[in-house]
């Protein structure tokens, strides 16, 4: 039973290690592939068209006109550049009428590690031009003047709507895009190029700037493009994707990280497309990184036009605009979830989300007390029948070089079990229900918005990110310590050895974890003990009630 239990927790500790260095590329190959994108290898735009009735927009923001205007005979921009803010309860989003883009888009529920507002557009080179919702072309030169020119700009209130109208024309080219934003996440946008030329719609390239903490973990994934075909999510891994894949019919395409969203909904379009682009450090010794830009190319009469979603991936503001599927909680996604909404029920009482997983941890011991108290109750009769147990291992000295030997005391050895009323395998169920929990809890933390930045007391400011001082890894590899002190066992000395390194293993890995995930293997095996010593002390009282349990 030993050696199956040392394999069970050897094979757990392999599983754990692993899981910790791949899980961030791992998350977007465990999503449904939706069919199989078009790969091309220019940048030309695709001349499919497609005009699919709209998703009902929850925005306030009314449809915006997607015509194709007239090309007019004379030129029109603006004097000089204009910036217009739009201020609601969720965010701050500005736009500039040089190229008509959106320069920024805070949150103002959402804080960085500095506490200034989290910034969804990234940060820009000075050179560059490419706000979201830039044109992009085959003709560098076209889109460079269509980015950088300065559009007339028509600032109107609409009810509780923002709209705005931005014209250019020059060169025999006109341009017009409109936004209508409400006090929603989503808004409404269309843009229209006269004579219909082969275009795009671009933002990127990636999503927001990381702060110094989230670049330094391996938890955090950021940048990954998303694109839905047919109610199927398909993850673009930003080191992996092609160089340009362009996807027929999207519900919607984006690119994403841990916690936040951007993602063009179109109603009226071409194709859908990602495109990969190498950027290169400022620095000789630091690696370049690959970054992704989303869009959509223009339908035949140059027009693009659908809503626009930039914010935080909560789940029931990801619902209501049908972008929940982006929610991917890993493997063990289904656990995680209820982990999730469990927490924020709780949340609702203690007001403190570290508070919340102790006492959700409480729960899960209790509801997972009867196979734990069997499990004891196995290992506490393994104990009093080892010296059988050691009796009919010496009686079959050759089991280890004879296969038929080894049988024999097999057999003798499940035999002596039955009579016993032992389950051999019942020390290793509770760890083999306990990893999906863990895991569960491992994809709640590292990617639920809502324990983003959640502080506990003291020290952990933030249960998402790691523990800056390694209290609480040093303290679970401690707890592990005493419950194997205390924890009745038949091992033989040279494993008894083997098994203390684990929780030297166990607090290495944990460190780099959460300290949301390290709390509440903690807390566990904090009541682990408890429940350990309530029985040793029981039992050396009646020792007759081993038998009968």
């Amino acid at each position: 039973m030993e050696k199956r239990t040392f394999i069970a927790v050897l094979i757990s500790i392999a599983l754990l290690w692993g899981w910790a260095a791949i899980a961030p590329k791992l998350f977007p190959d465990l999503v449904k592939k939706a069919a199989p994108a078009k790969t091309a290898a220019t940048t030309s735009a695709a001349t499919k068209s497609r005009t699919a009735a709209a998703t009902t927009s929850s925005s306030t923001a009314p449809a915006v006109s997607s015509h194709e205007p007239e090309v007019p005979a004379q030129p029109i921009a603006a004097a000089g550049l204009e910036e217009t803010t739009v201020d609601t309860p969720e965010f701050i989003a500005r736009f500039s009428n040089r190229g008509a883009e959106l320069i920024s888009f805070r949150l103002k529920k959402y804080k960085t590690n500095k506490g200034e507002l989290v910034e969804l557009v990234k940060a820009r080179d000075p050179q560059r031009s490419d706000y979201p919702f830039a044109i992009e072309t085959s003709n560098a030169a076209l889109s460079t003047s269509l980015n950088t020119a300065l559009y007339a700009v028509t600032d109107r209130m609409e009810k509780d709507v923002h709209a705005l109208d931005y014209r250019y024309s020059a060169n025999g080219v006109s341009v017009t895009k409109t936004f209508r934003i409400g006090p929603e996440f989503q808004f409404d946008f269309a843009v229209n190029v006269a004579p219909a030329t082969p275009y795009r719609v671009m933002f990127g390239p990636g999503i927001r700037t990381l702060s110094a903490d989230e670049r330094d973990t391996q938890f955090f994934t950021t940048g990954n493009g998303v694109v839905q075909r047919e109610g199927k999510l398909k993850i673009l891994a930003r080191e992996k994707s092609d160089r340009v894949s362009i996807f027929e019919d999207v519900q919607f395409v984006g690119i994403e990280d841990n916690y936040f969203l951007s993602v063009l909904k179109p109603t009226k379009s071409g194709d859908g497309i990602i495109r990969r682009i190498d950027v290169k450090s400022g620095d000789s010794k630091v690696p370049g990184r690959k970054e992704l830009y989303a869009g959509l190319n223009a339908a035949p009469d140059g027009s693009v036009a659908g809503q626009a979603f930039f914010g935080p991936k909560q789940s029931k503001i990801l619902e209501k605009y049908g972008l929940d599927s982006t929610m991917q909680y890993g493997f063990f996604g289904f656990i995680a979830r209820f982990l999730l909404e469990a927490l924020i029920w709780v949340n609702t009482y203690t007001k403190n989300y570290g508070f919340a997983i102790i006492v959700l941890t409480i729960i899960i011991k209790i509801v997972l007390y009867p196979l734990q108290h069997k499990s004891i109750v196995s290992m506490k009769k393994m104990q009093k029948v080892q010296p059988k147990t050691e009796a009919i291992k010496n009686k079959y000295k050759k089991a280890r070089s004879d296969p038929e030997q080894r049988q024999k005391m097999n057999v003798e050895m499940m035999k002596l079990y039955k009579q016993e009323g032992i389950n051999p395998m019942g020390g290793c169920l509770p760890i083999v229900l306990q990893l999906p929990i863990l895991w569960g809890f491992y994809g709640l933390l590292s990617r639920a918005i809502e324990l983003r930045g959640a502080p506990f007391i003291w020290w952990i400011h933030d249960l998402s990110g790691k523990d800056p001082y390694y209290i609480t890894p040093i303290l679970m590899t401690a707890t592990m310590f005493i419950q194997q002190a205390i924890t009745p066992t038949t091992v033989d000395p040279a494993q008894k050895r083997m098994f203390m390194i684990m929780p030297l293993v166990f607090g290495w890995i944990f460190k780099e974890f959460p300290s949301g995930l390290v709390l509440y293997w903690l807390v566990q095996n904090v009541l682990t003990i408890v429940q350990q010593m309530i029985m040793n002390k029981y039992w050396k009282d009646h020792p007759e009630e081993i038998q009968k349990a």
